[in-house]
C-alpha cells in the first residue's frame, strides 16, 4: 500500500521533527548510541513482526513493513518518533496495560527491546533505500481536470472534458485513483456509464487496493453499471474491506448488498483476520440485510463472524434469527483479572503550577490579560502534543484551535505560524486516513474522534477537500435511522455521551458534505436536529452541545433559547458550572458553558450571568496562563509529558484551559 505524496511527505517532514533523545526505562538494558536501521532493527522486525504486520497480513491495519505506513499506524498511532514511552508500539513489547504483550510468540529479549526504544526516541531512521515505499502517482492534468470537474458537480465541464479527454480515463490524479473511482462517489450513474462507454477500466486497483465499485456502494444504481461492466464484487483492498463489507455497514446498504450477492460476492471473509459482512450487518441492527446474508450461505460461524454475544448486544432479532442458544440472556460478565502495573517510564510527571492565585476585578483589561497569559501556552502545548504523539487529539489540539480561532475573531493577536502548522499537520493526518475513510473505516475512536478531529479543522475555516469529504462520509455511514450518532468510547467528559457526539457529527457534515450529496447531507443534519430537540441529558457536557447543536441547526429560538435556560441553571452561585451536578466547578464546565451560550446567541458576554462566569475564571487562572481540571476518564494511551502543568491532569486541563480562554475571549 502506498499513501498519496503529500501524506508522506508529511509524514517524514514529521518524523524528522519528531527526532529527540530519552533515557531508558527502568530495567532494560541501553540500547548502542546510535541505531542502525538496517543493522539492528529491520532483523527484528522481519523476524518477530513481519509474520501479522508485513506484506501478506496486517493485523489491526498496521504494518511494519514499510515506513510510511508503520507511521501511521493502523487503527490506533503506534509509534511516535521521539516517544517511546507515548509509542503503544513499546508499550505492547514491555507490558500488557495496553493489550497483549508483543510479539505473541514470546517477549523479545531486553537488548532488543532496548534498540527499539532507542530507534524510536532516535526519531524513528528509516533510510529510503529500505523504506519499503512505491513511487508515488503521477499525476495526469486531464484526468486531474475530470476529477475536478466531477467533484465539483460541473456536469457540462465533465462532458466537455470526457470528449477531450478519452485517453485520461484511466489515469491517476496524484493520490493514484482514476476519474472513474470519483465517478463512483462523487458522481451519479450516467458519468459512471459514460466513463465505461470510454473504456475506463472498472477494475483498476488504486495504491490502497480499493476499486471503483468499493467507492459506489452508497448508491444501487452506480454499483449496477459496474458490476454489468465487469467489476470485481471480491476485490479486496490492502485494509481488508470488500464492496459487499463496506455495502454491509451502511444503514440503507441492503438493497445494495443483494446485488453483490447476485454477482457472486463472497458471504464469508477473505482472511482470516478480516471481518466478515454478517458482523458488519449485526453491527448496524440490519436484521433484513442479516437475514439475506443467511440466506446466501454466510456463515455464522465462519472467520470474522461476530460472537453470539456481539448479535445479541447489538442487534437482537438478528439473534432471534440464529436460534434459541444465540437469543439467550448475557451470561454474568467474568471476574476482572488482576490489574497490571504500569509499564515503566523515562518522564517524570511535572507538578502543577504553583498556586498563585487571586481574586480577580472582572474589567476588559483583566480579561484581556487573562487571555494572553493563556493563548502562549496553549498554542506550545498544541504543538508538542502532536509532536509526541504523531496523531491529533480532541482534547489537545481540536479544542486548542477553537480557541485559537475564537481569540483571533475578537482581535487577540495569535502565533499564525503555529496555528498555520497545526492546521495543515491536521489536515495531513486525516488525508492519510482518506482511502480508509472512503472505505468506511475510521480512525481510533470512529464517530467520537473523527468529529472532533475535523472540528478543528472547520472552526479555522479549513477549505474541503477530498479528505474532509472522507470523513464527512464515514460520518454519515455512522448516522442512526432515528438521527443520532452513539458514541464509541466513553472518556468523561470529552467523548463521553451521544448528544456531544450527534451535535459535532452533524456539524461536520454541514461544513464538509460533498457538494454533489447536499441534499443527501441536509437531511442527514436535519434528521440530527429532529433528535437533538428532544434528547436530554444531565452532565454540562450534554446540555452545552445540546445547545451548540440545536443552533448550528438553525432549530426554532423556542427551542435553542429552553436549551439556553437548560444550562443556565446549573451556574452555581460562585458563577461556575460543574460537570456533573456531584462535582465542583472548574473551568472545564464553565468555558464550556459559556462558549456554548455566547456562540448560540443565547447570553451576551455582558450579561450579569456571563460576567460571573468570566469572575469565576479570572479567579481560578494560575500564573502561567493555565486552569486546573482534573481527571476522571480510564487511558486508552500511553501517558507521556506534552509540555502542559498539572502532571497527570494535564491533557483534561489543556482542554479546559481552552475552553476558557475561548469563553473569555468572546467577552467585548
Amino acid at each position: 500500500m502506498s499513501l498519496t505524496r503529500a501524506t508522506v511527505t508529511a509524514t517524514l517532514a514529521a518524523a524528522a521533527m519528531l527526532a529527540s533523545v530519552s533515557g531508558q526505562a527502568p530495567g532494560v538494558p541501553p540500547a548502542v548510541a546510535k541505531v542502525d536501521f538496517v543493522r539492528d532493527v529491520q532483523p527484528i522486525l522481519r523476524e518477530h513482526c513481519f509474520s501479522c504486520h508485513g506484506p501478506a497480513q496486517q493485523m489491526n491495519g498496521f504494518r511494519l513493513d514499510r515506513r510510511s505506513d508503520a507511521l501511521r499506524g493502523g487503527t490506533f498511532p503506534v509509534i511516535a518518533p521521539g516517544n517511546s514511552d507515548g509509542s503503544r508500539f513499546y508499550q505492547r513489547l514491555i507490558g500488557t496495560q495496553f493489550g497483549a504483550q508483543m510479539p505473541p510468540t514470546g517477549r523479545l529479549a531486553p537488548e532488543q527491546i532496548a534498540t527499539l526504544k532507542a530507534w524510536i526516541d532516535q526519531g524513528v531512521a528509516w533510510p529510503d533505500a529500505v523504506s519499503g515505499e512505491l513511487p508515488p502517482p503521477v499525476a495526469d492534468p486531464g484526468a486531474t481536470r475530470l476529477i475536478a470537474a466531477i467533484r465539483g458537480g460541473d456536469r457540462d465541464a465533465f462532458a466537455r472534458l470526457l470528449g477531450a479527454n478519452r485517453q485520461s480515463v484511466n489515469r491517476t490524479d496524484a493520490t493514484g485513483s482514476t476519474p472513474l473511482m470519483y465517478a463512483a462517489f462523487y458522481g451519479d450513474r450516467a458519468q459512471v456509464q459514460a466513463l465505461l462507454d470510454s473504456r475506463a477500466n472498472p477494475n483498476y486497483v488504486n495504491p490502497s487496493g480499493a476499486t471503483a465499485l468499493m467507492w459506489a456502494v452508497t448508491d444501487l444504481g452506480k454499483t449496477q453499471a459496474l458490476l454489468a461492466a465487469g467489476a470485481n464484487p471480491n476485490a479486496r483492498s490492502d485494509d481488508g474491506r470488500t464492496p459487499i463489507l463496506i455495502a454491509a455497514g451502511l444503514l440503507d446498504g441492503g438493497p445494495v448488498v443483494e446485488r453483490l450477492l447476485d454477482y457472486g460476492a463472497n458471504t464469508e471473509a477473505m482472511r482470516t483476520n478480516d471481518v466478515a459482512p454478517l458482523r458488519e450487518a449485526a453491527r448496524i441492527g440490519d436484521a433484513t440485510m442479516f437475514q439475506t446474508l443467511l440466506t446466501y450461505g454466510a456463515d455464522p460461524r465462519g472467520p470474522g463472524a461476530p460472537t453470539p454475544a456481539f448479535v445479541r448486544n447489538n442487534c437482537p432479532t438478528c439473534a432471534d434469527l440464529l436460534g434459541p442458544g444465540a437469543a439467550a440472556p448475557l451470561a454474568p460478565p467474568a471476574a476482572a483479572a488482576a490489574p497490571q502495573p504500569p509499564p515503566p517510564t523515562t518522564f517524570v510527571y511535572s507538578g502543577p503550577a504553583p498556586d498563585t492565585r487571586r481574586p480577580v476585578e472582572v474589567s476588559p483589561a483583566s480579561i484581556h490579560a487573562a487571555v494572553e497569559r493563556s493563548l502562549p501556552l496553549i498554542q506550545k502545548s498544541d504543538v508538542a502534543f502532536m509532536q509526541k504523539i504523531g496523531c491529533v487529539s480532541c482534547h489537545q489540539n481540536s479544542v486548542a484551535a477553537l480557541a485559537v480561532s475564537t481569540a483571533r475573531a475578537n482581535g487577540y493577536k495569535v502565533d499564525e505560524a503555529l496555528a498555520s502548522r497545526q492546521m495543515k499537520a491536521t489536515a495531513a493526518y486525516i488525508d492519510s486516513w482518506r482511502d480508509r475513510s472512503f472505505q468506511g473505516l475510521g480512525i481510533l475512536g470512529a464517530q467520537d474522534s473523527v468529529s472532533y478531529i475535523v472540528y478543528g479543522l472547520a472552526v479555522e475555516h479549513y477549505p474541503g477537500d477530498s479528505a474532509t469529504d472522507a470523513q464527512a462520509f464515514f460520518l454519515k455511514t455512522r448516522q442512526l435511522a432515528n438521527g443520532q450518532w452513539r458514541i464509541a468510547a466513553r472518556r468523561p467528559p470529552i467523548e463521553s455521551n451521544d448528544i456531544q457526539v450527534t451535535a459535532l457529527s452533524m456539524r461536520i457534515l454541514q461544513v464538509y458534505g460533498p457538494k454533489t450529496h447536499q441534499a443527501e447531507y441536509t437531511r442527514a443534519v436535519e434528521n440530527a436536529r429532529d433528535w437533538l430537540t428532544t434528547a436530554k441529558g444531565d452532565s454540562l457536557e450534554e446540555k452545552a452541545f445540546r445547545l451548540l447543536g440545536l443552533s448550528w441547526a438553525g432549530a426554532s429560538p423556542a427551542v435553542v433559547q429552553s436549551a439556553a435556560q437548560d444550562l443556565l441553571a446549573d451556574q452555581r452561585p460562585d458563577g461556575g458550572w460543574a460537570q456533573t451536578p456531584a462535582l465542583a466547578p472548574d473551568a472545564y464546565a464553565t468555558g464550556q458553558a459559556l462558549v456554548a451560550l455566547a456562540s448560540s446567541g443565547s447570553l451576551q458576554p455582558s450579561d450579569a450571568r456571563y460576567l460571573r462566569g468570566a469572575q469565576w475564571l479570572l479567579n481560578d487562572q494560575y500564573a502561567d496562563g493555565s486552569w486546573h481540571v482534573a481527571t476522571r476518564a480510564n487511558p486508552i494511551q500511553a501517558p507521556f509529558e506534552s509540555g502542559f502543568p498539572h502532571g497527570k491532569d494535564q491533557w483534561i486541563s489543556a482542554a479546559g484551559t481552552s475552553w476558557a480562554a475561548a469563553a473569555l475571549a468572546l467577552y467585548k
